[in-house]
């Protein structure tokens, strides 16, 4: 593994040929010289993890702490909203964080400062509470879907609708799958990490790595993670999962998994019950398996209604894009867990007819960063391979 390309980058590399490679170096040359511009500004990654540790309440709040992201801050107040700036978007991710009595306050703020400048602030994806808050300044509140969250204390996948887990789990157990918490991350788990994420890469359909919002990159902040391997009877890495705190509810969210191209039956399963178990055996409250977009699970009575045709293409995003990604399958896996409730997410957005428009966009630049061509192309590519 080269000592200067990180983890997520080998991805992106291993996915595409010779073009593709040439993409990417232009990428890193932009990326520099843009750092190169910036160079005077303060790196502000330490206060914003002390700012996640006291009041990190959304499930995106420690992953977007990451390269590419800024920080907006409000003098007086203690607090900051992370955000990327995509086109005309300013893309805050989910929640700001700050003291509940400030949290107004800084999103008025930001609000203005993004008019100032003749961007469009959003705010993706926002937690129910963040969106029941938000309400009064006159934001748009789309829902974009919804996570399932467990309450560990009384959790318990018992009976017919736990079957399917405890199947899974046997089934692994069955094939000698076992699984750990990384105590120590040292070369040789970082360069089993490394491969394990290319054979994932490989065996994607879509071929395509996702970006900031979504990014995995689970050695980023690991002192502030816990990361549980899964090997195989031979002891070789098969599944790899990381889970990251959202403090301001005792909550760890399960930010991301790579699993190898043909896993033990049941990998995945064993995986995360061991994850949560874990958690539940140390203390904490509640623990989430992240968003199930377009999931349409959680109580929703928080949408303004203000944009019906975007709000009824997104219903029907699910079918033409599930070749980029299993909406549906990913909706059910989570619920395999018997989750104790959901809980709906929202994007947050100004009025305006153009708004909804560039902030999905901003969006797909957010979490895929060819946008929609890349995608494409990329799916067809490796279709002709195939």
């Amino acid at each position: 593994m080269h000592p200067h390309i990180p983890v997520h980058d080998l991805w992106w590399l291993a996915a595409g040929g010779a073009s593709y490679g040439a993409r990417y170096v232009s990428h890193k040359v932009r990326t520099l010289r843009s750092h190169a511009r910036h160079l005077e500004i303060p790196d502000p990654s330490d206060d914003l993890l002390r700012l996640q540790s006291q009041y990190g309440y959304n499930a995106h709040s420690l992953v977007s702490i990451a390269p590419g992201a800024s920080a907006w801050t409000m003098p007086g107040i203690d607090g900051a909203i992370v955000y990327g700036e995509f086109g005309r978007v300013w893309l805050a991710a989910g929640d700001p964080m700050a003291k509940p009595e400030d949290v107004m306050l800084l999103v008025k703020g930001f609000m203005l400062a993004a008019a100032r400048a003749k961007r469009i602030a959003a705010f993706v994806p926002a937690t129910e509470h963040f969106a029941r808050q938000a309400v009064p300044l006159g934001l748009s509140v789309i829902k974009i879907g919804a996570a399932p969250y467990f309450d560990l204390k009384t959790w318990s996948p018992r009976g017919n609708r736990g079957k399917k887990l405890r199947a899974g789990i046997n089934q692994a157990t069955r094939a000698g799958v076992t699984v750990e918490l990384i105590e120590d991350f040292d070369e040789k788990l970082k360069n089993e990490t490394a491969q394990l994420c290319l054979r994932w890469l490989k065996s994607r359909p879509a071929g395509t790595t996702f970006g900031w919002l979504l990014a995995l990159d689970p050695f980023l902040r690991c002192e502030r993670k816990k990361l549980f391997a899964a090997r195989n009877a031979d002891a070789r890495l098969v599944g790899l999962l990381a889970v990251s705190p959202m403090p301001a509810r005792d909550c760890w969210y399960r930010e991301g998994g790579v699993r190898d191209i043909q896993p033990p039956p049941g990998t995945a399963d064993i995986l995360k019950w061991e994850a949560l178990k874990r958690l539940r055996d140390e203390g904490a409250a509640l623990a989430t398996l992240g968003t199930a977009p377009l999931a349409k699970e959680g109580d929703d009575d928080l949408s303004t209604r203000d944009h019906p045709v975007i709000e009824r293409a997104m219903r029907n995003l699910s079918v033409p894009f599930s070749v980029f990604y299993n909406f549906d399958g990913i909706r059910k896996f989570k619920n395999k867990f018997v989750p104790s409730w959901w809980e709906s997410e929202y994007v947050l957005v100004q009025h305006g007819v153009m708004v909804p428009t560039r902030v999905a966009h901003a969006l797909l630049r957010a979490i895929v960063p060819g946008g929609l061509k890349q995608l494409l192309t990329r799916r067809a590519v490796r279709s002709i391979r195939r």
